[in-house]
């Protein structure tokens, strides 16, 4: 039997195995894997006829729901590329996006069409399909069996940057998908058995390859504020939700209610949280509000998911004075922590070489990593390429860009994003050790620390109802953290990431300090 090149031959294999089995429920819908094996492979003949072709680039403008995942695997299924951007993306995004990546056909929902409206890059894609509005369906009923793509054949292309700046392209091919897919079996641990709440769009085509269903929460992730924690409750205990995946706000924001109002969860079993940092303060309310499942908490990013993990009651009993602990790396990856260097590494002529770069335990340094799971290109970003990877002789290290230590056990300790990292009358200052300690006053609802010129400046976001004068908070600070002199800001909203709402926005929080 020949291995499995294509990720949509997955949904095939799992479509004679598992017949009317629900595949994904979104709101009042359901699908089972056969249907939706037959309504991709429907999709995939309607854009035969219509001219397309492997290497074809789609972008894609669907919201998580079953459309999407039609749409998905059906170019998968094609050896087209999938090209995705954040809905939070602005024009002037997704304009630089279409520079880098080439698009020959659009899919949106109706209102994503009216970007061509305004959009002169979109109007100009050769073609323009609307769901909702077409069946999809060909001329005629022919089986096309799923493309066999090359080695290094983008499947999928999604951009990491944030809201400014050239977007970077990070380039997922079948390999990749599939390599991720093992990893996360294996880090996982899925049963076919599970239900699985989804609030990740990644997670959902693994769980489809595993054989789960899925179920997709209705909500818009871009408002975490506005989500019904009584009607997540409800559908958590309908569909009997074993695990879910996610970013950490939801979960915050559901042991809050239900710690409110004294409830939980009929049968959750495991939550993973990733996306973000988890804080002690964060873990001790999921275990409180969830005591009867494990809490795992994911270090990953884009490029390279997962990096390493740590269940929530192993984070409590931990010291985190001086970092925070995000448990030992994955076996399937290789892990190092390099030198802090401004702009790019030039390729290493020898492991040797690069090894002259590594730090020993205990040093604080970037965080690198390097496994058949992690992303070793991006898509016609020559300068994102030359920044943010290390050609060690061939085999490529992805720069997380993020500040951290192994101890002497080899456990992983994050400090924060090195370009965040303060340099005050000749001492570091990583901020996750201040944020942290912050978080441990009952006021405070979210702080960090920023150097705007020559200012050192402390802003806090004080939690709802607490009202506290600038001196009172001040002596309360001191007394936690030893800092240089600073100027302490008390403002209302610390503004939060557009992908996950639960990472500080440093860049947009200078601009409202500057004001």
């Amino acid at each position: 039997m020949n291995p499995v090149s294509n990720i949509a031959q997955l949904l095939i294999d799992n479509a004679n195995r598992f017949g009317e089995k629900p595949a994904i429920i979104h709101k009042n819908q359901s699908i089972s894997y056969q249907a939706l094996a037959e309504d991709v492979q429907a999709m995939v003949g309607y854009f035969a006829e219509q001219g397309l072709k492997a290497g074809d680039k789609f972008l894609i403008f669907v919201p998580m729901s079953i459309d999407l995942y039609k749409v998905l695997l059906a170019v998968f299924h094609l050896g087209g590329t999938a090209v995705f951007l954040d809905a939070w993306s602005t024009q002037n995004r997704l304009e630089k996006a279409l520079s880098i990546v080439p698009c020959q056909a659009f899919i949106g929902i109706p209102k994503a069409h009216l970007l061509r409206v305004t959009s002169r890059a979109i109007r100009q894609l050769p073609r323009h399909f609307m769901m909702g509005f077409l069946a999809f369906k060909p001329k005629k009923s022919i089986f096309i069996p799923p493309h066999h793509p090359e080695p290094d054949a983008a499947a999928l292309i999604t951009f990491t940057t944030g809201s400014t700046g050239l977007p970077k392209a990070a380039k997922r091919t079948h390999q990749f998908l599939l390599e991720q897919h093992a990893i996360l079996t294996h880090h996982l641990k899925p049963v076919v058995a599970d239900v699985d709440l989804s609030t990740l769009p990644i997670f959902v085509l693994h769980n489809l390859a595993v054989g789960m269903t899925s179920v997709i929460p209705n909500f818009d992730p871009r408002h975490p504020e506005a989500i019904n924690l009584q009607t997540m409750l409800a559908e958590l205990n309908k569909h009997r939700i074993t695990s879910t995946v996610g970013s950490p706000v939801f979960y915050e924001k559901l042991a809050n209610y239900c710690l409110a109002h004294a409830v939980k969860p009929q049968t959750l079993e495991r939550i993973f949280l990733g996306g973000a940092p988890v804080f002690p303060r964060l873990a001790k309310q999921l275990v409180q509000a969830f005591p009867e499942t494990a809490v795992e908490i994911v270090y990953g990013s884009t490029e390279a998911e997962p990096i390493s993990s740590i269940l929530a009651e192993a984070l409590l009993k931990s010291e985190t004075s001086n970092g925070l602990l995000v448990g030992k790396p994955s076996e399937a990856i290789a892990l190092r922590i390099v030198q802090p260097t401004e702009g790019a590494i030039s390729a290493c002529s020898s492991a040797e070489a690069f090894e002259q770069l590594c730090l020993p335990a205990g040093s604080v340094g970037e965080i690198c990593v390097s496994g058949k799971h992690v992303l070793t290109h991006y898509f016609n970003s020559e300068a994102a390429q030359k920044l943010n990877k290390i050609d060690v002789t061939g085999t490529i290290w992805h720069r997380t860009g993020d500040a951290g230590y192994l101890d002497a056990q080899g456990q992983l300790f994050l400090m924060g994003r090195l370009k965040q990292k303060l340099v005050v009358a000749g001492v570091d200052y990583y901020l996750f050790p201040i944020e942290n300690s912050l978080l441990e006053l009952p006021a405070i609802e979210l702080g960090t620390l920023l150097q705007v010129d020559e200012t050192v400046v402390l802003v806090v976001e004080l939690k709802k109802g607490m009202s506290l004068n600038q001196a009172t908070l001040k002596q309360a600070i001191d007394e936690q953290l030893k800092l240089p002199q600073y100027e302490l800001k008390i403002i209302p909203k610390i503004p939060r990431d557009p992908r996950h709402h639960s990472k500080i926005d440093y860049d947009k929080l200078k601009s409202l300090i500057n004001l």
